[in-house]
């Protein structure tokens, strides 16, 4: 229904017949068919795209953290992205978005590590609260950083913009054809890890019962103080 709405709704609006028609047995020259397959199929691909690419990202990291609250943003990731993509077009001249993408991964990595190690050399280690604290500051840190160089560089602040923003408007089926390939890998490794990320919501003894994380230092199981049998 909301494909559908999508590509009957706009400036003009366009019958739902005339958008069917417009896929199947377009009218060359017709103004309405050109609309729909030229400006409204391609947004309608990207948003759709866009959405399960953000929609993944959130559902794996609230796994990987046993936090319903989780996510890039919160955990820092964004920011690293975005300071790699602000360093990128900067110092570098990156100017395509092709090219953002790697420097966007890259930064995440690294912000995503950066986090993990500050939350982990904590006294109760990677919980989900020690990584929610040690990527809010992580975000702001590195947040803080962009700022002062997009005040100094108004080409570098249009470009990042645009970047961050994004947008639908005059896009082409080749923007979801570079963008796809990067999606589908990310729901390759999140089916691969879903068993993974299911076993660590129901908690760590759950988890190291299956074999999904190690067991403790120690060597004892969760809640056993003696490591001995209660028997």
């Amino acid at each position: 229904m909301v494909v559908a709405l999508s590509l009957a709704l706009g400036t003009r609006a366009i019958g739902i017949g005339a958008v069917v028609q417009a896929l199947v047995d377009p009218v060359a020259g017709l103004a309405d068919h050109a609309v729909v397959r030229d400006l409204r199929v391609p947004r309608t691909v990207i948003g759709l795209l866009a959405g399960l690419g953000l929609g993944l990202a959130g559902a794996v990291t609230q796994g990987i953290t046993r936090n319903p609250l989780a996510d890039p943003g919160l955990l820092g990731v964004s920011a690293g992205a975005s300071l790699a993509v602000v360093v990128a077009i900067t110092w570098l001249g990156v100017t395509s978005p092709g090219g953002y993408i790697w420097f966007a991964l890259a930064g995440a990595a690294l912000a995503s590590a950066l986090v993990y190690g500050i939350a982990a050399g904590g006294p109760g280690g990677a919980s989900p609260i020690t990584l929610a604290l040690a990527g809010t500051a992580t975000a702001a840190a590195l947040t803080s950083v962009i700022t002062v160089v997009l005040l100094s560089d108004v080409d570098t602040l249009n470009r990042y913009r645009f970047w961050s923003v994004g947008s639908l408007v005059g896009r082409d089926l080749s923007t979801a054809a570079a963008l796809w390939p990067y999606l589908a890998a990310g729901v390759v490794l999140a089916d691969r890890t879903a068993r993974t990320l299911n076993a660590l919501t129901l908690g760590d003894a759950v988890a190291r019962g299956r074999g999904s994380v190690g067991q403790p230092p120690d060597g004892r199981a969760e809640g056993d103080e003696h490591g001995e049998d209660d028997a």
